[in-house]
């Protein structure tokens, strides 16, 4: 078998430095929100105690980075709930408004969405105090801010017991630089959870990170637009011809109004997240199996002339245009009928009073399920991390079941341990839910990492299919073209 680990060990570090994936969909409430500027430097080593184990006698205090969607500040948690539950009761812009009541909470029963976060901390507090073991939260931003971070603490050897990110995590595996799971909890959690919470994450037989509450990508439509085209807004299309067909009915009946829609395919990381499912679904994919560009491969290529045939299915530009809101904008507006995206597009549908539909992507001919993590925070443990037992506990109660429950309670993402997203109950509470908890099984991929100039390669990728779609030149010429120039890039 081909030892990637072995090879991603001589690399550079900068290869970390890859895409800055946005998790948010074009208005993800609960995605991670901006942090401090990318010139401060890492304080982790400030913060951590002495060497020790998560199950000493010794009290242990582990530091963790803040995921936005479910942090309550900086500093030590025990303090930070506290405030936290003060400043939801007297923030005036919930909607609704959040009540001491919903304070109140019984496992099961659907929870305010502005109390997750405290909830979800709330439970990672109890647990790991039974072991002795305390939390210190800090905020290094997001995207590539965060990412020039974690470099630089590697390189300084000055890195938190728990890092968190999207994109850049399997790049960091690859290199080396993150500690394997124990055997014991990588058995567990091959058993017991979806694979998309740590698939992307495992790298030669060994899991390097787990993502709590995932996303992967489904087709949504608009019920209403797609009625309005003669369709059925209650069934959902099976093959890639049928999707196609039924978006030019809808893109016919708006007579410039309103448009079928698809997927958007921006030169970014958007855009690969969105469009790369259709890529791994259609048997191709970014990269190959040693991890070297695949991008004109004959299974790309029809899938590109696909995503060509949406185009037209547009506004003009607004398909493969550089900045990802507009174009979820444009679904939220109902100017758009169908839309590839995260779980987050069900309750954003729903709270804009949008009644939509929700599918697994539809096949390809002769194509095979398959999808990418989107919105996966990942936590994993670094190999400087001075507190690691304690730090793999700190990850071992992010799929307990009371976390999972709570996840489950939100009806916003799927959880991910199976005893509980396949319960009966959560199937018939949460029914769009559990269809993107089976998305999350199966072929579910994360956003390779190439061995150098990432941002390069991935930018010669994302011009060329805009070309290929924004023009009718060879797309199989455009894409040769660009395989060569990343192959110039990484020698």
């Amino acid at each position: 078998m081909f030892n990637r680990k072995r090879l991603w060990a001589t690399l550079p570090l900068a290869a970390a430095l890859s895409l800055s994936a946005c998790s948010s969909g074009g208005g993800n409430s609960s995605s991670p929100a901006p942090g401090e500027s990318a010139g401060s430097s890492p304080s982790a080593s400030e913060s951590a105690s002495p060497s020790a184990s998560g199950n000493s006698a010794g009290a242990v205090t582990i530091t963790v980075l803040n995921e936005g969607a479910v942090g309550v500040g900086v500093g030590k948690l025990d303090d930070l709930l506290g405030e936290k539950k003060k400043s939801l009761l007297k923030d005036e812009t919930q909607t609704p408004r959040v009540k001491e009541s919903d304070f109140s909470r019984t496992p099961g029963q659907p929870i305010h969405p502005g109390v997750f976060p405290y909830f979800y901390q709330e439970i990672i507090r109890d647990k790991l105090k039974s072991k002795n073991i305390t939390v210190k939260t800090e905020d290094w931003g997001w995207g590539e801010p965060l990412i020039q971070k974690e470099t630089a603490g590697f390189l300084a050897k000055n890195i938190p017991d728990i890092i968190v990110g999207e994109t850049q995590m399997p790049g960091f595996a690859l290199q080396g630089l993150l500690e394997p799971f124990p055997d014991d909890m990588a058995a567990e959690i091959r058993e017991t959870i979806a694979p998309a919470a740590w698939k992307p994450m495992e790298v030669d037989g060994k899991i390097y990170g787990f993502a709590s509450q995932p996303g992967v990508n489904s087709l949504f439509w608009n019920k209403k637009l797609v009625k309005e085209a003669g369709l059925d807004p209650d069934k959902a299309p099976a093959s890639w011809d049928e999707l196609l067909a039924n978006i030019q009915k809808v893109t016919e009946a708006g007579k410039g109004k309103f448009y079928g829609g698809g997927v958007y395919a921006g030169p970014n990381a958007g855009g690969y997240l969105r469009y790369g499912p259709l890529l791994v679904i259609n048997n191709g994919g970014f990269a190959d199996a040693s991890g070297n560009p695949a991008f004109n491969s004959d299974a790309n290529v029809k899938t590109v002339e696909f995503l060509r045939s949406l185009n037209k299915n547009h506004p003009p530009g607004l398909m493969v245009n550089p900045q990802e809101g507009p174009y979820f904008d444009a679904f939220k507006k109902q100017q758009t009928a169908y839309i590839i995206d995260g779980p987050w597009r069900a309750s954003e549908s729903a709270n804009l009073g949008i009644e939509y539909g929700m599918s697994p992507i539809p096949l390809s001919e002769g194509g095979a399920a398959g999808n990418i993590t989107i919105g996966a925070a990942f936590h994993a443990v670094p190999k400087d991390a001075k507190n690691k037992e304690a730090a793999f506990e700190y990850i071992r109660a992010m799929y307990s079941d009371e976390i999972q429950t709570l996840i489950a309670d939100t009806g916003v993402r799927s959880p991910v341990k199976k005893a509980i997203a396949e319960s009966a109950d959560y199937q018939a509470k949460h029914p769009e839910m559990y269809l993107h908890y089976q998305a999350m099984n199966g072929n579910v991929q994360g956003l390779p990492t190439f061995k150098k100039e990432d941002s390069k390669v991935w930018q010669t990728f994302g011009e060329a299919v805009a070309k290929a779609i924004m023009t009718n030149g060879d797309i199989k010429g455009i894409l040769d073209e660009a395989q060569a120039k990343a192959e110039s890039i990484l020698k």
